[in-house]
Formats: C-alpha cells, structure tokens, sequence
C-alpha cells in the first residue's frame, strides 16, 4: 500500500503533495518509489479524478496501491 497525503489549504487555495507513508512486500521497488517521490514532494497538484492516475504514473506504479487523503492544513 502507498498513501499519500496531499495538503489542502482553504486560505491560499492550493492542493500539495507532502507526505508518502509506504509499505510494499518488494523492498527494493519501495526505495525506487521513495526516490521518484521526492521529485514529486511538494508539488501543487489540482485534484480530481486522475490525479492518482498521474502519481501512479510518477511512481511507476499501478494506481490500485495508492491511496490519497486529504489534511486540512489551515483549519483552527
């Protein structure tokens, strides 16, 4: 499984690739997804409904491993 985490701010309206938390039986493809990561890490991004077709295609990985949520991070 891959999630990834994408920053959402409601003040500055921007959606932002922050964070991957990973965990695949393949070891070695789970530290070439972490590299290809860090190229898309912080990224604005727009949301809808290929945005996971195009990271899975940033990670060359198949899109039914990842999962995105959503952190809120301007909300008190």
């Amino acid at each position: 499984m891959i999630r990834i985490i994408i920053d959402h701010s409601y003040e500055d309206d921007y959606f932002r690739i922050s964070h991957l938390d990973i965990d695949l039986k393949d070891k070695e493809k789970e530290k070439e997804v972490r590299e290809r990561f860090k190229k898309i890490e912080q990224s604005l991004v727009i949301p809808g409904r290929f945005l996971t077709k195009r990271i899975a295609k940033a990670l060359d990985v198949d899109e039914n491993l990842i999962e995105l949520d959503t952190e809120e991070i301007d909300i008190n």
